[in-house]
């Protein structure tokens, strides 16, 4: 493309059919617990006066936004027809709600397919989001009432709302973790214990006429069941290491809600956490969630299981021994109390072993949390210089070493915190594992002298497969109360990490879409159609296709906590006004101020209160149309990594054909296949221009949007900024690239064609010097006078006011479906309006 080779573009064209309808907005938002959306559509107002009948085809379906049909709401066909004279109808879309189950925001797809009766064609925007947020909180909805004191409640919600994602498998690993102790501690014991006293001992004691081979078959019988036992323990092992869902099933589903929180927060919303802390959560909470709460549960049974099987085997011993003591034919009865002590050794390790983890668990939160915080800083440090390796080419030896000694005295602040957690949760372990040791040489004394006795002299009832089985019990209680007391500690820490991620994933993220969906219905607030029908109507009257407005007294002022970095500005403006479909230059003496209005213009930035709170709903402070798409292009090079490493595959994102990406990219001097980590700023800066040409939003605005780029490539970046702004958007320019054009995007190919206004809207800030010097500005707009502290406090301001004049020997382009005269700004001196460009 070359601006010498192409004529002026062209000035927009009026719509081939004055009848033509349209949805709304191309977002819509509601949520989930008010059980029903409505989607507004528009019919121009010379349809409507005509009185023609119109019918049209909506779809609603899934768009790969995360909602499912039939689970978050009903997809299907519907018949919209619109009343006589009337210009709007509307649609209702059930949605599902999911009590004491916590989502992260989904979307689904509407899209006008055809016109079904009436002579009138189908207009942008003609396909629409629709998000659908969830008000409860993570996890399954657990009241705030219940999110402090020790986590039980915390622990309690997330184990059974992960318990519920997993269904049958949660199920089937618990049963197989359940059965893995019957073999060992149960079957394996009780076998051992009849081979040796039961089958051995009679063999032993037979007399040599007696017969014996039913001995030998119970002794083969008694194997085999014990082979038998060990393939059940196999295939419970296959089965819980198969169903328990510790990667997939768990860790990455909570990774996943961590990321696409962390994806749809608004810039303002990411100054309440680090993008660093969210990594950390990402990489570490959500890992020790998974292994330290959801696991141990099936520990827990495990344990309870095996300690319960183990009771059951001691007493089952004693009275083994007693019934054998009754009907020996020596009369001599074991000693109860040596009985009860062998009861009583095994039931009072598991007591010990839970009140010594109780009673440390305050000193264990305290060194968990102060390890977590500081390895937390010192990740932060690691992440910035990993991850911002370019600026290191601007340090000299001597700054990377002094920063390198910084992160190295985090690390050293944090090894100390990480021996005390560790020492502290070890030692905690280890007080169980002394009870059950002491426990252990007590009945190990005890046993071999009741043994002595019994084989010496005949007194009890100790026989040596009792006191082998005694010993492999104990053991056993030793290592389940280990596990059990383990698993509370593990849930200690655990609680700790999910509280740092309840944190994160119930922030509430997206609120202006939030807003939006509270003009139609509040939370849980069930509307009848009638009513949801009248604030539909009240929402579209405010809607204004031509300006981005700026209520009077509109304040932008940073929360208390959050007023570090110098990228944005704190102001107060005036009532203003920007008009669409031309190009306006924005600017500022001051580019924090300049930023700050065009990130409020483009809804990147919100209104606040003048303490920096939220606006209350009724109150809007900025108002952009709502059918139409706003972009700002961003301020600094962007990169996708190893998910998108090329720049074909980039532009690829955006949805346009790989043949218009290609053939976009080499006009723009960039090679498609280039590493996008291999860029320079002035590259990048060229690249993120390509890609806001491929997205071809409704309005794009940019802040110096040629002040890197390449010099040698200004003046074609300039004129094709320019092309796209008046010559028809992306479809002129692949007519112009000779592409196959674009794809549609619409699933069907019955879809009806849509109309679209040519002219775009291009909003730039930034000096005149960064401008090619053809490149003709339709509007241009001083912020600094708009300002209401710097007009309150200028006293040289000689009676001159700010204002836009209305010119109309000018050429009147239109403005998005709407005739509107051609503005500009201008200063009024007396009665005469001067023209930016030195007319009258």
């Amino acid at each position: 493309l070359r601006a010498r080779q192409l004529p002026e573009p062209p000035q927009q064209e009026a719509p081939p059919i004055e009848d033509y309808v349209y949805l709304a907005h191309h977002t819509f938002s509601c949520f989930q617990q008010n059980t029903v959306v409505v989607i507004p559509l528009v019919r121009s107002s010379a349809g409507a006066a005509s009185g023609r009948p119109l019918e049209v085809e909506i779809v609603v379906e899934e768009c790969g936004g995360g909602a499912k049909a039939g689970r978050d709401f009903e997809a299907g066909v519907h018949r919209v027809r619109f009343a006589e004279c009337r210009d709007s109808a509307q649609i209702f879309v059930p949605i599902k709600h999911h009590p004491d189950l916590w989502q992260n925001a989904n979307w689904f797809q509407v899209r006008l397919r055809h016109v079904v009766e009436g002579n009138a064609m189908l207009a942008t925007p003609s396909e629409a989001s629709v998000i659908i947020f969830d008000e409860d909180t993570w996890p399954g909805n657990i009241p705030n009432s219940k999110r402090g004191g020790w986590g039980i409640s915390l622990m309690r919600y997330f184990i059974r709302v992960d318990r519920k994602r997993r269904g049958e498998k949660w199920t089937k690993t618990l049963i197989a973790m359940c059965w893995l102790p019957v073999h060992s501690v149960f079957v394996s014991t009780l076998v051992q214990k009849l081979i040796v006293d039961q089958a051995i001992t009679t063999i032993q004691d037979a007399r040599p006429d007696q017969n014996t081979d039913i001995f030998y078959w119970e002794c083969i019988m008694l194997c085999l069941v014990q082979l038998v036992s060990l393939g059940l323990n196999r295939w419970a092992d296959v089965v819980h290491t198969r169903n328990r869902g510790r990667t997939g099933g768990i860790r990455q589903v909570h990774r996943a809600d961590l990321l696409r929180k962390f994806m749809h927060l608004e810039h303002s919303e990411h100054w309440l956490a680090s993008d660093a802390s969210w990594l950390y959560s990402v990489i570490y909470d959500a890992d020790v969630i998974t292994g330290k709460a959801y696991f141990q549960v099936f520990v827990l049974a495990q344990a309870c299981v095996a300690l319960t099987l183990s009771v059951v085997l001691v007493v089952g011993l004693t009275v083994w021994g007693s019934l054998k003591s009754d009907t020996s034919g020596a009369g001599i009865r074991s000693h109860p109390m040596q009985s009860l002590g062998f009861i009583f050794g095994v039931l009072i390790i598991i007591p010990l072993g839970l009140i010594s983890v109780s009673i440390r668990r305050r000193l264990n939160w305290v060194a968990v949390i102060a390890r977590k915080d500081l390895e937390c800083a010192w990740f932060k440090s690691c992440t910035w210089i990993i991850t911002n390796w370019r600026s290191l080419n601007g340090f000299t030896a001597e700054e990377r070493a002094t920063l390198e000694k910084r992160v190295l005295e985090q690390n050293g602040k944090f090894v100390p915190a990480h021996w005390d957690s560790r020492d502290s949760l070890f030692d905690t372990a280890w007080i169980t594992h002394w009870t059950q040791g002491v426990s252990y040489v007590i009945m190990l004394m005890c046993g071999s002298f009741a043994l002595a006795d019994y084989q010496k002299y005949g007194i009890g009832s100790m026989e040596v497969g009792t006191f082998y089985a005694l010993c492999k019990i104990y053991l056993s209680v030793g290592k389940y109360v280990g596990k059990l007391s383990g698993a509370f500690v593990d849930m200690q820490q655990a609680v700790v990490s999910l509280r740092e991620i309840a944190a994160l994933l119930n922030q509430t993220d997206q609120r202006s879409m939030r807003r939006e969906a509270r003009l139609f219905a509040k939370p849980g607030e069930l509307l009848g159609k009638q009513q949801l029908l009248r604030r539909a109507s009240k929402h579209l009257e405010q809607d204004n296709h031509n300006f981005i407005s700026f209520e009077h007294g509109t304040w932008f002022v940073r929360p208390p906590g959050f007023k570090v970095g110098g990228v944005f500005a704190e102001l107060r403006l005036k009532a203003c006004s920007v008009p669409l479909g031309r190009v306006v230059h924005v600017t500022a003496k001051n580019e924090r101020v300049l930023r700050t209005f065009l990130g409020l213009a483009s809804k990147h930035l919100h209104p606040t209160s003048e303490t920096g709170e939220e606006l209350p709903d009724d109150q809007v402070g900025v108002t952009v149309p709502r059918a139409l798409r706003v972009m700002l292009l961003p301020m600094g090079p962007i990169s996708m990594g190893a998910t998108a490493p090329s720049i074909i595959e980039q532009l690829e994102l955006t949805g346009a054909p790989r043949e218009l990406c290609i053939a976009l990219a080499e006009c723009a001097g960039l090679d498609p296949y280039r590493a996008t980590a291999t860029l320079g700023s002035g590259s990048s800066q060229v690249l993120s221009i390509v890609r806001a040409i491929l997205l071809d939003p409704d309005v794009l605005i940019v802040f110096r949007p040629l002040a890197v780029v390449p010099i040698d490539m200004r003046r074609q970046m300039g004129f094709l900024l320019r092309l796209w702004q008046s010559g028809g958007g992306l479809p002129r320019i692949a007519r112009l690239l000779e592409t196959q054009g674009l794809r549609s995007r619409s699933k069907s190919n019955v879809d009806a064609p849509r109309y679209r206004p040519s002219t775009r809207s291009l909003i730039i800030g930034n000096p005149e010097e960064d401008l090619w010097g053809g490149f003709k500005l339709d509007l241009y707009v001083d912020v600094d006078k708009h300002l209401m502290q710097e007009y309150e406090e200028s006293d040289d301001d000689d009676g001159v006011t700010f204002c836009l004049a209305e010119f109309e020997d000018d050429p009147t382009p239109n403005s998005q479906r709407h005739q509107s005269p051609r503005l500009r700004v201008g200063r009024l001196s007396g009665d005469v309006a001067q023209d930016i460009y030195g007319g009258v």
